[in-house]
């Protein structure tokens, strides 16, 4: 049930035009959903309607088969078309012989509601008119693109970047619609430092791409903590500690990376794309890429080691989720980085 919002609950979000119909997508992850759905329900109390979308791209303990879920794997939809899927709790996915339940269809089965799943194979021109079509038949008129973390910021130079591929083309396709980019719970996924994600959130501002910065409430605690029982995420649940008090350092993704929790990781910035993209050159170039393929060798071109080339080797070597340690995926993604460079 959606509570009746208070004056200032109505102005938090003083940069939507009133009574919005907005379509909120999870453009990082698998897991961001959790987040993407929790900042439906802040907009939804606040008099606006949302439609859920994402992408389906687990993480490999999950999903071993390199690369995002393929459209046509997805099993009882409600919609299939060319570039996205209409999905409820009753959907499934078949891939590698397993049975897959993506966070999407995890989410729609805890709030009881469809879930839109963007095919990311057809690269960012793929992604552009998945949007448009969700637009035209939902009758909404913006687009909100979550990023939990903020890699979507990174310029390609950071060492720290694991996963640029997913962000770097869902703010592409972001960019092209004049949507917003909403970076949730700066460095929460253990790649960039926190401090480097709300320095370059700073440099956005100081071009006037910051349209505002929301920071949870009990409400928004209560629905993230009721999807994570559920939801996999450990960046999303990142956020979820922030609010209930913990501070300090947290090791992810089976100790590979370290995560700083602080006051930040309660808030969400929410930025202009078309500003975010000329201060992201790498994603420029990415703009009218037609394949996942595509976009990825434009990065490899630049040196940029990405979580597709990562899931691969993993597969290549024969890694088991199961096998998998921090210490392990840190030593082949500086194989892999190396070999990219054409380092000896």
């Amino acid at each position: 049930m959606l509570l009746t919002p208070t004056r200032g609950e109505l102005s938090v979000f003083c940069f939507l035009k009133p009574r919005s119909r907005i379509l909120v997508t999870a453009i990082g992850g698998g897991g961001d959903i959790a987040s993407a759905a929790m900042i439906a329900n802040t907009l939804e109390r606040c008099n606006y309607e949302t439609i859920l979308s994402s992408i389906a791209w687990e993480r490999y303990i999950y999903d071993p088969v390199p690369g995002p879920i393929k459209l046509g794997e997805i099993i009882n939809p409600i919609t299939r078309r060319e570039h996205y899927v209409l999905v409820t709790g009753d959907s499934y996915v078949l891939r590698g012989g397993r049975v897959i339940i993506p966070q999407a269809i995890r989410v729609s089965r805890v709030l009881s509601r469809p879930v839109y799943i963007i095919d990311m194979y057809s690269g960012v021109e793929g992604y552009v008119k998945a949007f448009k079509e969700i637009l035209d038949v939902e009758g909404a008129d913006l687009i909100i693109g979550v990023d939990v973390g903020g890699d979507s910021l990174a310029t390609g130079s950071e060492e720290e970047l694991w996963s640029p591929l997913a962000d770097w083309v869902g703010l592409a396709a972001l960019s092209r619609l004049n949507g917003i980019l909403a970076v949730h719970s700066p460095g929460s996924d253990g790649e960039l430092p926190q401090s480097y994600v709300i320095s370059r959130i700073d440099k956005i501002a100081l071009r006037g791409g910051l349209l505002g910065v929301t920071t949870m409430c009990d409400l928004d605690a209560e629905i993230l903590e009721k999807l994570l029982n559920y939801v996999n995420s450990e960046a999303s649940n990142i956020s979820l500690l922030a609010y209930r008090g913990f501070r300090g350092m947290l090791t992810v993704r089976r100790g590979s990376r370290s995560v700083e929790v602080s006051l930040f990781n309660t808030m969400t910035f929410y930025l202009k794309a078309p500003i975010v993209i000329e201060l992201v050159e790498v994603s420029k170039k990415l703009l009218y890429t037609k394949s996942l393929d595509e976009a990825r060798r434009i990065l490899n071109e630049h040196g940029i080691y990405t979580e597709l080339d990562l899931e691969e080797d993993l597969a290549r070597l024969g890694v088991k989720p199961e096998e998998l340690t921090g210490n392990l995926l840190v030593a082949i993604r500086e194989r892999g980085k190396k070999r990219l460079r054409g380092e000896n």
